[in-house]
Protein backbone atom coordinates (compact mmCIF):
# COMPACT_ATOMS: atom_id res chain seq x y z
CA UNK A 1 0.00 0.00 0.00
CA UNK A 2 2.74 2.56 1.09
CA UNK A 3 4.52 1.38 -2.54
CA UNK A 4 1.72 2.07 -4.40
CA UNK A 5 0.73 5.48 -2.62
CA UNK A 6 4.49 6.42 -3.45
CA UNK A 7 4.38 5.87 -6.39
CA UNK A 8 1.28 7.30 -7.21
CA UNK A 9 2.50 10.59 -5.83
CA UNK A 10 5.63 10.37 -7.72
CA UNK A 11 3.68 9.95 -10.83
CA UNK A 12 1.71 12.79 -10.17
CA UNK A 13 4.60 15.06 -9.64
CA UNK A 14 6.34 13.83 -13.17
CA UNK A 15 3.18 14.30 -15.09
CA UNK A 16 2.77 18.19 -13.45
CA UNK A 17 6.91 18.97 -14.14
CA UNK A 18 6.44 17.46 -17.55
CA UNK A 19 3.36 19.65 -18.25
CA UNK A 20 5.16 22.73 -16.98
CA UNK A 21 8.19 22.07 -18.92
CA UNK A 22 6.49 21.81 -22.02
CA UNK A 23 4.47 25.02 -21.41
CA UNK A 24 7.83 26.76 -20.50
CA UNK A 25 9.15 25.22 -24.16
CA UNK A 26 6.24 26.63 -26.28
CA UNK A 27 6.08 30.07 -25.01
CA UNK A 28 10.14 30.11 -25.73
CA UNK A 29 9.54 28.69 -29.34
CA UNK A 30 6.62 31.37 -29.26
CA UNK A 31 8.88 34.30 -28.47
CA UNK A 32 11.78 32.65 -30.98
CA UNK A 33 11.27 34.54 -34.08
CA UNK A 34 10.59 38.16 -32.10
CA UNK A 35 13.77 37.24 -30.20
CA UNK A 36 16.16 36.90 -33.33
CA UNK A 37 14.75 39.71 -34.53
CA UNK A 38 15.74 42.00 -31.84
CA UNK A 39 18.96 40.86 -32.08
CA UNK A 40 19.36 41.31 -35.66
CA UNK A 41 18.33 42.65 -38.82
CA UNK A 42 20.86 41.12 -41.42
CA UNK A 43 21.39 37.04 -42.41
CA UNK A 44 24.05 35.58 -44.89
CA UNK A 45 23.40 32.37 -46.67
CA UNK A 46 26.51 30.59 -47.98
CA UNK A 47 27.10 29.16 -51.76
CA UNK A 48 30.34 26.80 -51.85
CA UNK A 49 31.57 26.18 -55.90
CA UNK A 50 33.65 23.68 -57.32
CA UNK A 51 37.45 24.49 -58.05
CA UNK A 52 37.65 27.03 -60.77
CA UNK A 53 33.95 26.66 -61.65
CA UNK A 54 31.73 29.99 -61.56
CA UNK A 55 28.15 28.47 -62.55
CA UNK A 56 25.42 26.98 -60.15
CA UNK A 57 25.05 23.39 -59.69
CA UNK A 58 21.64 21.84 -59.16
CA UNK A 59 22.39 21.83 -55.15
CA UNK A 60 23.22 25.72 -55.12
CA UNK A 61 19.89 25.90 -57.12
CA UNK A 62 18.07 23.96 -54.87
CA UNK A 63 19.22 25.65 -51.55
CA UNK A 64 18.48 29.52 -53.36
CA UNK A 65 14.78 27.45 -54.36
CA UNK A 66 14.30 27.04 -50.48
CA UNK A 67 15.62 30.18 -48.98
CA UNK A 68 13.09 31.94 -51.47
CA UNK A 69 10.78 29.71 -50.90
CA UNK A 70 10.63 29.70 -47.01
CA UNK A 71 11.06 33.40 -46.98
CA UNK A 72 14.22 34.00 -46.28
CA UNK A 73 14.99 35.89 -49.08
CA UNK A 74 12.34 38.60 -49.92
CA UNK A 75 11.89 40.82 -52.64
CA UNK A 76 11.66 44.70 -51.01
CA UNK A 77 14.59 43.57 -48.76
CA UNK A 78 18.35 44.81 -49.56
CA UNK A 79 20.07 42.04 -51.08
CA UNK A 80 24.14 41.98 -50.99
CA UNK A 81 25.65 39.70 -53.31
CA UNK A 82 29.41 39.24 -52.88
CA UNK A 83 31.53 36.33 -54.61
CA UNK A 84 35.03 34.33 -53.63
CA UNK A 85 37.60 32.79 -55.04
CA UNK A 86 40.49 30.83 -52.84
CA UNK A 87 44.65 31.48 -53.24
CA UNK A 88 45.10 29.05 -56.37
CA UNK A 89 45.34 31.30 -59.63
CA UNK A 90 46.56 34.36 -60.49
CA UNK A 91 45.43 38.00 -58.77
CA UNK A 92 43.19 38.88 -62.34
CA UNK A 93 41.83 35.27 -62.80
CA UNK A 94 40.47 35.38 -59.24
CA UNK A 95 38.88 38.69 -59.34
CA UNK A 96 37.34 37.78 -62.47
CA UNK A 97 35.95 33.86 -61.34
CA UNK A 98 34.53 35.55 -57.92
CA UNK A 99 32.77 38.20 -60.12
CA UNK A 100 31.09 35.77 -62.33
CA UNK A 101 29.98 33.79 -59.26
CA UNK A 102 28.59 36.70 -57.84
CA UNK A 103 26.59 37.17 -61.13
CA UNK A 104 25.57 33.88 -61.76
CA UNK A 105 23.81 34.16 -58.35
CA UNK A 106 22.22 37.55 -59.10
CA UNK A 107 21.37 36.33 -62.24
CA UNK A 108 19.49 33.13 -60.70
CA UNK A 109 17.65 35.03 -57.67
CA UNK A 110 16.20 37.33 -60.91
CA UNK A 111 15.23 34.01 -62.70
CA UNK A 112 13.39 33.27 -59.66
CA UNK A 113 11.41 36.68 -59.18
CA UNK A 114 13.60 38.95 -56.79
CA UNK A 115 13.03 42.21 -57.93
CA UNK A 116 16.63 43.09 -59.72
CA UNK A 117 16.40 46.65 -57.78
CA UNK A 118 16.49 44.86 -54.47
CA UNK A 119 20.09 43.74 -55.44
CA UNK A 120 21.94 46.78 -54.04
CA UNK A 121 25.40 45.36 -54.52
CA UNK A 122 26.43 42.63 -56.63
CA UNK A 123 30.67 42.28 -56.55
CA UNK A 124 33.46 39.78 -56.68
CA UNK A 125 35.94 40.30 -54.12
CA UNK A 126 38.76 37.93 -56.06
CA UNK A 127 40.73 35.92 -53.63
CA UNK A 128 40.92 35.24 -49.61
CA UNK A 129 43.89 35.53 -48.16
CA UNK A 130 45.08 32.40 -46.01
CA UNK A 131 48.02 33.07 -44.15
CA UNK A 132 51.11 30.08 -44.48
CA UNK A 133 48.50 28.86 -46.93
CA UNK A 134 50.28 26.33 -49.99
CA UNK A 135 48.34 23.33 -50.35
CA UNK A 136 47.69 22.59 -53.80
CA UNK A 137 44.02 21.58 -53.28
CA UNK A 138 43.36 25.35 -52.17
CA UNK A 139 40.93 26.52 -49.54
CA UNK A 140 37.43 24.85 -50.21
CA UNK A 141 35.07 27.15 -47.87
CA UNK A 142 36.53 30.24 -49.91
CA UNK A 143 35.35 28.92 -52.95
CA UNK A 144 32.08 30.67 -52.67
CA UNK A 145 29.35 33.65 -52.91
CA UNK A 146 27.32 35.42 -49.75
CA UNK A 147 24.10 36.38 -50.06
CA UNK A 148 23.80 38.74 -47.06
CA UNK A 149 20.12 39.66 -46.71
CA UNK A 150 19.05 43.60 -45.26
CA UNK A 151 15.70 43.06 -43.43
CA UNK A 152 15.75 46.54 -41.85
CA UNK A 153 12.53 47.12 -43.65
CA UNK A 154 10.47 43.68 -43.14
CA UNK A 155 7.85 43.80 -40.36
CA UNK A 156 8.63 40.70 -38.16
CA UNK A 157 5.83 38.50 -38.19
CA UNK A 158 5.31 35.47 -36.01
CA UNK A 159 4.85 32.62 -38.34
CA UNK A 160 3.98 30.25 -35.58
CA UNK A 161 0.69 31.50 -34.69
CA UNK A 162 -0.49 33.18 -37.63
CA UNK A 163 -0.59 31.19 -41.17
CA UNK A 164 1.68 32.93 -44.31
CA UNK A 165 -0.17 34.96 -46.45
CA UNK A 166 0.61 36.38 -49.91
CA UNK A 167 -0.31 39.69 -51.39
CA UNK A 168 -3.26 39.16 -53.92
CA UNK A 169 -2.38 40.64 -57.66
CA UNK A 170 -5.15 41.79 -59.73
CA UNK A 171 -5.18 38.65 -61.75
CA UNK A 172 -7.39 39.18 -65.24
CA UNK A 173 -7.62 35.32 -66.16
CA UNK A 174 -8.17 34.69 -69.89
CA UNK A 175 -9.02 31.15 -71.27
CA UNK A 176 -6.14 30.06 -74.40
CA UNK A 177 -7.24 27.76 -76.55
CA UNK A 178 -4.99 27.82 -78.85
CA UNK A 179 -1.20 28.89 -77.54
CA UNK A 180 -0.43 30.99 -80.53
CA UNK A 181 -3.41 33.28 -79.16
CA UNK A 182 -0.70 34.71 -76.82
CA UNK A 183 0.46 37.19 -79.17
CA UNK A 184 -2.40 39.54 -78.35
CA UNK A 185 -2.89 39.09 -74.55
CA UNK A 186 -1.79 42.26 -72.79
CA UNK A 187 0.78 42.15 -69.51
CA UNK A 188 -1.00 40.75 -66.66
CA UNK A 189 -2.84 38.30 -68.49
CA UNK A 190 -2.70 34.81 -66.31
CA UNK A 191 -3.77 32.06 -68.19
CA UNK A 192 -3.70 27.85 -67.10
CA UNK A 193 -1.22 25.82 -69.81
CA UNK A 194 -3.58 23.20 -70.21
CA UNK A 195 -2.51 19.88 -71.62
CA UNK A 196 0.26 19.62 -69.34
CA UNK A 197 0.72 16.92 -67.05
CA UNK A 198 2.31 15.63 -63.94
CA UNK A 199 2.13 12.31 -62.20
CA UNK A 200 1.05 12.47 -59.00
CA UNK A 201 2.70 14.44 -56.54
CA UNK A 202 5.57 14.38 -58.74
CA UNK A 203 7.61 17.13 -60.89
CA UNK A 204 8.99 15.52 -63.95
CA UNK A 205 6.36 15.99 -66.58
CA UNK A 206 4.62 13.10 -68.33
CA UNK A 207 6.02 12.71 -72.46
CA UNK A 208 2.22 14.15 -73.71
CA UNK A 209 2.68 17.22 -72.53
CA UNK A 210 5.86 17.98 -74.73
CA UNK A 211 3.23 19.19 -77.18
CA UNK A 212 1.76 21.83 -75.32
CA UNK A 213 5.25 23.01 -74.50
CA UNK A 214 6.49 22.77 -78.21
CA UNK A 215 3.77 25.12 -78.89
CA UNK A 216 4.74 27.25 -76.10
CA UNK A 217 8.51 27.12 -76.96
CA UNK A 218 7.71 28.23 -80.61
CA UNK A 219 5.39 31.48 -80.06
CA UNK A 220 8.01 32.91 -77.69
CA UNK A 221 10.62 31.80 -80.11
CA UNK A 222 9.12 33.92 -83.01
CA UNK A 223 8.02 36.94 -80.63
CA UNK A 224 10.62 37.93 -78.38
CA UNK A 225 9.03 40.83 -76.82
CA UNK A 226 7.29 38.47 -74.84
CA UNK A 227 8.30 37.86 -71.26
CA UNK A 228 6.44 35.12 -68.42
CA UNK A 229 6.23 34.19 -65.06
CA UNK A 230 5.58 30.33 -64.82
CA UNK A 231 3.34 29.97 -61.29
CA UNK A 232 2.62 26.45 -59.71
CA UNK A 233 -0.40 25.64 -57.85
CA UNK A 234 -1.48 22.50 -56.14
CA UNK A 235 -4.57 21.40 -54.26
CA UNK A 236 -6.38 19.46 -51.61
CA UNK A 237 -3.81 20.16 -48.89
CA UNK A 238 -4.35 20.98 -45.15
CA UNK A 239 -2.24 23.06 -42.36
CA UNK A 240 1.16 22.91 -45.22
CA UNK A 241 2.47 25.83 -47.74
CA UNK A 242 2.64 23.10 -50.26
CA UNK A 243 2.97 19.44 -51.22
CA UNK A 244 5.31 16.93 -50.85
CA UNK A 245 7.79 16.46 -54.16
CA UNK A 246 8.14 12.44 -54.35
CA UNK A 247 10.55 13.29 -57.01
CA UNK A 248 13.21 15.29 -54.20
CA UNK A 249 11.48 14.39 -51.07
CA UNK A 250 10.60 18.82 -50.67
CA UNK A 251 7.46 20.21 -49.69
CA UNK A 252 7.71 22.46 -52.67
CA UNK A 253 6.06 20.60 -55.42
CA UNK A 254 4.13 23.61 -56.66
CA UNK A 255 8.14 25.39 -57.18
CA UNK A 256 9.75 22.40 -58.97
CA UNK A 257 6.60 21.88 -61.81
CA UNK A 258 7.06 25.22 -62.15
CA UNK A 259 10.60 25.08 -62.77
CA UNK A 260 10.53 22.31 -64.51
CA UNK A 261 8.98 23.88 -67.31
CA UNK A 262 10.82 27.14 -66.91
CA UNK A 263 13.80 24.59 -67.80
CA UNK A 264 12.62 22.97 -70.49
CA UNK A 265 12.24 26.44 -72.92
CA UNK A 266 16.09 27.27 -71.06
CA UNK A 267 16.73 24.38 -72.86
CA UNK A 268 15.02 25.18 -75.95
CA UNK A 269 16.98 28.21 -76.00
CA UNK A 270 14.89 30.88 -74.82
CA UNK A 271 16.59 33.43 -73.12
CA UNK A 272 16.47 33.21 -69.03
CA UNK A 273 16.01 36.50 -68.49
CA UNK A 274 12.77 36.23 -70.31
CA UNK A 275 11.19 34.05 -67.89
CA UNK A 276 10.47 33.55 -64.06
CA UNK A 277 9.03 30.82 -62.14
CA UNK A 278 7.62 31.03 -58.88
CA UNK A 279 5.42 28.41 -56.64
CA UNK A 280 2.16 29.14 -54.55
CA UNK A 281 1.50 25.94 -53.46
CA UNK A 282 -2.39 25.92 -52.24
CA UNK A 283 -2.38 29.99 -51.14
CA UNK A 284 -4.21 31.11 -54.73
CA UNK A 285 -6.96 28.59 -54.92
CA UNK A 286 -9.48 29.16 -57.88
CA UNK A 287 -11.87 27.32 -55.73
CA UNK A 288 -11.47 28.14 -52.42
CA UNK A 289 -12.73 24.08 -50.98
CA UNK A 290 -12.72 21.93 -53.40
CA UNK A 291 -15.51 19.48 -53.08
CA UNK A 292 -15.07 17.17 -56.19
CA UNK A 293 -12.04 16.31 -58.53
CA UNK A 294 -12.96 19.14 -60.72
CA UNK A 295 -12.44 22.06 -57.70
CA UNK A 296 -9.49 19.82 -57.29
CA UNK A 297 -8.33 20.21 -60.59
CA UNK A 298 -9.04 24.02 -61.16
CA UNK A 299 -6.73 24.34 -58.01
CA UNK A 300 -4.01 22.07 -59.20
CA UNK A 301 -2.57 23.90 -62.19
CA UNK A 302 0.45 25.89 -63.70
CA UNK A 303 -0.36 29.14 -65.22
CA UNK A 304 1.64 31.53 -67.66
CA UNK A 305 1.45 35.63 -66.42
CA UNK A 306 2.57 37.74 -69.45
CA UNK A 307 4.72 39.99 -67.86
CA UNK A 308 5.23 41.88 -70.96
CA UNK A 309 4.26 42.08 -74.21
CA UNK A 310 5.23 45.44 -76.36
Amino acid sequence: MLASTFLRKNLLFYTLFVAVYKFCLYILFLAMPCISYAQGTTDTFRLYFDLDVPTLNDKMQKKIDLLIYNDKILSGSGVTIIGYADYLGTSNYNQDLSMKRAQNVKDYLVTYGINPQDITLCVGRGKIDRTNATGKDGSPIDRRVDIVMNNKNKIATNTHTKPKTHRRDTIRRVTVTNIDDIKTLKPGSVFKLKNVYFPADRHVMKPESKETLEKLFQVLSNNPEITISIEGHVCCIKDAPDALDMDTYEPMLSVNRAKAIYKYLVDKGIAANRLTYKGYGRSRPVVAMELSEEDAEKNRRVEIRITNNR
